[in-house]
């Protein structure tokens, strides 16, 4: 499974973000995560994508589940740790390893990656900027079986 939040701005129009609908979108995320993890199967994993907008997150978690199809895959910016902590939280709750996946991806790639995105999907350059310097490096610490760097 994979759960994005933009996956939650889509429209007939294309995406639309606003801070209210923004704000659903990460609830109905942590809503399907929760459903997901309820849901999976024994020897599932649970992955949790790090890194900044057009770092290939997106394409990275598109693989997985094809490749894995037990595969629940997590896939927003969770730059900091107490933003992964909350999923790291409802995992342990069902026994599921976690395993972050750092994207490593320089600024200059993240910026030309989303200059060459559809308009509607284009983060604004300043924001993913910040993103980019406000990267903490996951940690087995924080709760993960494992950091894959990509």
């Amino acid at each position: 499974m994979h759960i994005n939040p933009d996956h939650f701005l889509e429209t007939p129009a294309g995406r639309v973000v606003t801070e209210e609908r923004n704000a659903a979108a990460w609830a109905k995320c942590h809503a399907a995560l929760a459903a997901a993890l309820e849901a999976s199967s024994r020897g599932a994993t649970l992955y949790v994508l790090i890194g900044a907008q057009g770092c290939g997150k997106s394409t990275w978690a598109r693989a997985k589940v094809i490749e894995d199809p037990t595969a629940i895959v997590f896939d927003a910016i969770l730059v900091r740790r107490i933003e992964r902590a909350p999923i790291l939280v409802a995992a342990a709750a069902r026994n599921i390893p976690v395993v972050a996946v750092w994207f490593k991806t320089p600024l200059g790639i993240c910026l030309a990656r989303n200059a060459a995105r559809p308009t509607d999907q284009i983060a604004e350059v300043s924001g993913l900027k910040n993103v980019f310097a406000a990267l903490e490096r996951p940690d087995p610490e924080e709760g993960f079986a494992g950091v894959i760097e990509v």
